[in-house]
């Protein structure tokens, strides 16, 4: 395994950065590229010892510079679900068109391996317990074309004999490389980052809703589990990717006080609005019997990432 060169795009993003980080602590050997649309002097602290390129999914000259020499393809680029519901041509254009384009450039280099992140709201309002053979009903701008990017991930394993992986991931949470990214609207990082600012917790809804909930750290474990422990045996390649655990957004928000009363010996008051519904408020049961018949397992590390991203949130008040 040594010598493998992995480019991530969006690899200064939320999932990519933690991803790329985690990677160079773990496997020292590979070269790791990271493809974004920042400027160079946008460039964070943590990402200068990586090798770093402008990478534009949506076009086709950008895609071909950065996937030459490349073994392997985490791709991550994609607009966010409130830039696809504001931007619907764009989000085709990005996460749909611009997945088949990289995917095409890959094939003609290739690229040995291709890692997709979907998500797991291409289920839609699945109800019950959501497996990977549950039926795949998008009615968002985000889900709709996360989904047809999987189909194109499909036919490039399926005609073009890649092996492709794809995830569909479900509440990541954790601190993310720089306070710079900006997914602080993610339930976690919005508490936390309350919190830290604040001095208390204010729940935009009752807090009765439940999601699945992955911590990052887990997330990049599943990808060093795929690409260096599993390499060849990724079968149909598609799988669930959750934490395993359904927790209402009121117990997120517990757990997140109980940590920080650890930390500081202060107690955050958490203040819940009745009035409002924004989800299920049913446990929720998304189902990763597939991904633990590999051989992975998580581990238990929320208290960890709730005290990074409270450390991290500490920025904000400075």
């Amino acid at each position: 395994m040594q010598g493998l060169n992995i480019l991530i795009t969006g690899g200064l993003g939320y999932l990519g950065g933690r991803i790329a980080d985690s990677l160079k602590k773990n496997f020292p050997e590979t070269t790791i590229t990271l493809g974004t649309r920042r400027k160079t002097r946008d460039i964070p602290n943590w990402a200068e010892s990586f090798k770093i390129i402008h990478f534009d999914i949506c076009d086709s000259t950008s895609i071909e510079k950065a996937v030459i020499g490349s073994d392997i393809v985490i791709h991550l680029a994609a607009l966010n679900e409130y830039e696809s519901i504001n931007d619907i041509e764009a989000a085709w254009k990005t996460n749909a068109l611009g997945t088949q384009a990289l995917l095409s450039s890959a094939d003609r280099k290739g690229v040995q391996r291709f890692v997709y992140f979907s998500t797991f709201h291409v289920y839609g309002d699945c109800r019950g317990t959501i497996t990977e053979n549950s039926p795949a009903q998008p009615h968002h701008p985000y889900a709709a074309t996360h989904r047809a990017a999987e189909d194109m991930v499909r036919f490039y394993q399926y005609y073009k004999n890649m092996d492709t992986l794809i995830f569909r991931l479900s509440n990541g949470f954790g601190y993310p490389m720089d306070t710079g990214i900006d997914r602080w609207a993610l339930v976690f990082n919005d508490l936390c980052r309350q919190t830290v600012t604040s001095g208390k917790m204010v729940l935009k809804s009752s807090g009765k809703q439940h999601r699945d909930f992955i911590s990052l750290h887990n997330v990049s474990a599943a990808v060093e589990h795929f690409l260096f422990k599993i390499q060849g045996q990724w079968k149909d390649g598609l799988y669930n990717l959750g934490g395993d655990e359904s927790l209402s957004i009121a117990e997120a928000a517990k757990t997140i006080a109980r940590v920080y009363k650890k930390k500081h010996n202060k107690t955050i008051p958490i203040e819940i609005n009745d009035k409002k519904e924004n989800g299920p408020c049913d446990p929720v049961c998304f189902n990763i019997d597939k991904l633990k018949a590999t051989g992975f397992q998580l581990t238990g590390d929320k208290e960890m990432e709730i005290e990074q991203t409270l450390s991290l949130c500490e920025n904000f008040n400075t």
